[in-house]
């Protein structure tokens, strides 16, 4: 016997749910076992076992073929997988899909399968079109997909922050895109969920297929989640970048490069904006700052406009002692449990040798942003 019992990870779970979909699917289209003529098959046990030692996708149970597979799965050494497989695949169905107690064998459509598949693999993650809509945060099944889009659930929250977005942008006199609408009665049902109807309405399709056609009444999911523009709109993920110049999505918490946090990596390539923000208050023509830390604490030593050097000093006439302090602040949180090869490799931080201190940067703003 073995002293650990092997990870089952929810892409191999979702993976072994969905083989356990196709096998009753099998069973209904080839009207094998126990089919009752509307879509369901019978699933017990033997599915499971069936689906950990690897077989394929068949209708009938060949009871040879599962020893040869059992066998196999022995020597190959993985044995102990495969029980972990069938022991997962067990409970979640009874948990899942439970009439009395553990009594879950019984007809099952396969497409209700699969709808537990997609769930145990969502992630939580946050979404976005392009830099037109977003981002948001949402739970997306990563297997979902649509010509490469993601499918993403919403919940109710984040459809009003999705719709009142969408609003905006249909101010534009050439706005004739898809629009969403929270029809909201403010008041809650006998089960206490809010009394809402979320609306999807296609107006480029109007002038040719009618008002009927073209609104759709998107309902809540057994958790409560909205697809909006799931298989219709080109979703994807939204991306964080990391100082060592990697990409991950959103739901990637930790650099696949250098081993960064997303957090910690996110504050460091904010910062220049950040501090440009807080100093164009009182300078609106600034464009860099000198930092020095040192022993721990930040400081801002110079402020440029250009080449030209910007007075900081107290009795001066552009910058006071709380806006520099909150510039100071601010970095030194930004800066805390984060090395020097770290500030060197982030882009807009650049390193300047200095016979007093071994660590002075330049840190350059990015451009000021306009409406």
């Amino acid at each position: 016997m073995t002293g650990t019992c092997p990870d089952i990870t929810p892409q191999d779970l979702g993976r072994a749910l969905e083989h356990v979909a196709r096998i009753l699917q099998a069973r209904v289209d080839g009207s094998g076992l126990f089919p009752d003529g509307n879509g369901a098959a019978y699933l017990d046990r033997r599915v499971c076992f069936h689906v950990a030692a690897g077989l394929t996708s068949t209708a009938r149970f060949d009871r040879n073929a599962f020893v040869k597979a059992w066998r196999a799965a022995r020597e190959r050494g993985d044995l102990d997988y495969r029980k972990a497989l069938y022991r997962k695949l067990c409970t979640v169905l009874a948990a899942e899909l439970a009439d009395d107690c553990d009594r879950w064998e019984g007809l099952r459509e396969p497409a209700v399968i699969r709808r537990l598949a997609s769930r145990v693999r969502s992630i939580h993650t946050r979404v976005c079109i392009g830099g037109s809509l977003g981002p948001f945060d949402a739970v997306v099944d990563p297997a979902d997909r649509w010509h490469g889009s993601v499918s993403p659930r919403f919940t109710l929250d984040t459809v009003r922050e999705l719709a009142a977005e969408i609003q905006r942008q249909a101010e534009h006199p050439k706005f004739v895109d898809d629009t969403v609408h929270v029809l909201d009665r403010g008041r809650t049902d006998r089960d206490g969920r809010p009394m809402v109807i979320v609306l999807k309405v296609s107006w480029q399709h109007l002038d040719e297929d009618g008002p009927d056609e073209c609104t759709e009444i998107v309902a809540p999911d057994e958790e409560g989640r909205y697809s909006i523009g799931a298989w219709q709109w080109s979703w994807s993920f939204v991306t964080w970048c990391c100082p060592c110049d990697t990409t991950q999505d959103w739901h990637v918490t930790e650099c696949e490069g250098c081993g960064m946090d997303r957090d910690k990596a996110d504050r460091l390539m904010e910062s220049g904006r950040r501090v440009g923000e807080i100093l164009r208050r009182l300078a609106p023509e600034a464009t860099s700052a000198v930092i020095d830390i040192h022993e721990g604490l930040v400081h801002i030593i110079q402020v440029y406009a250009g080449d030209e050097e910007i007075d900081t000093a107290d009795d001066g006439d552009v910058f006071d002692t709380e806006t520099l302090g909150a510039a100071d602040n601010y970095l030194q949180s930004v800066i805390e449990s984060i090395g020097p090869a770290d500030l060197a490799a982030t882009p807009g931080w650049e390193h300047i040798p200095d016979t007093r201190s071994a660590n002075v940067y330049r840190l350059t703003f990015p451009a000021a942003r306009t409406r």
